[in-house]
């Protein structure tokens, strides 16, 4: 009887302190969550857009992680740590992406970087538009067109 009433106790107990829980893997990514495949870069500066519908260049969000890789693997992958907030996508802690001989975290810009419309190591983009379909960010720089893959 006395275990009855202490398990009586400690599973509600239990159970509102693990519901309450926000764990690492919690998803932030939202509407962004998936696969995108980068298809052009417009320079706002200049209006001159790069046409990279042919390449296989993806943003991969999934949780509070985005993946940063070209498929043909001739360029560098990275990761970086994103949050969203009132439409704005902010990135943070960018690593080169190196599974075989273990992740390296960037302290300075890499021009490889820019294959994937990125300007600087961290930065803010504005969300544009953003639906099943279609990703648009810009960091008042060059805006980014995806299509949803």
């Amino acid at each position: 009887m006395k275990r009855i009433k202490i398990l009586s106790f400690v599973l509600p107990l239990l159970t509102l302190l693990l519901s309450s829980c926000s764990l690492e893997t919690d998803n932030d990514a939202g509407r962004l969550e998936g696969m995108w495949h980068l298809v052009s870069v417009e320079t706002i500066s200049t209006g001159v857009t790069e046409d990279l519908s042919e390449q296989v260049v993806f943003w991969s969000f999934q949780a509070k992680l985005l993946q940063m890789e070209d498929k043909t693997g001739q360029v560098n992958s990275y990761l970086y740590r994103f949050r969203i907030d009132n439409d704005q996508l902010r990135l943070s802690s960018p690593y080169l992406f190196d599974r075989e001989n273990g992740d390296h975290p960037l302290t300075a810009y890499e021009a490889t970087l820019g294959r994937y419309g990125i300007k600087s190591l961290t930065p803010t983009f504005r969300i544009e538009r953003v639906d099943r379909r279609k990703l648009v960010i810009n960091d008042g720089t060059v805006r980014l067109y995806f299509d949803k893959f």
